[in-house]
């Protein structure tokens, strides 16, 4: 799920299937994203992983992002 906030773009989620990793999908995925966000002017992608989720930051690592000193702060709202 891709976004665009006006000013940069967001991925919110990228996934393929266990029996289709490694074939250059997610790359491929990435980059059809990234233009989507292009072509309505955002100039800066951003995504967020879980720090426990290594095979996501590797691969981000090797599509060329690269990691910011940014906490990220949340609170569950009731219902």
């Amino acid at each position: 799920m891709v976004g665009n906030d006006g000013h940069r773009g967001w991925v919110y989620y990228l996934a393929v299937a266990k029996a289709h990793e490694r074939r250059g999908i997610g790359s491929e995925l990435m980059r059809a994203a990234e233009e989507w966000l292009r072509i309505r002017g955002a100039v800066k992608v951003q995504l967020m992983v879980r720090s426990a989720n290594e095979p996501a930051l590797d691969f981000y690592d090797r599509v060329g992002y690269e990691h910011n000193d940014v906490k990220v702060l949340s609170r569950w709202l009731e219902v």
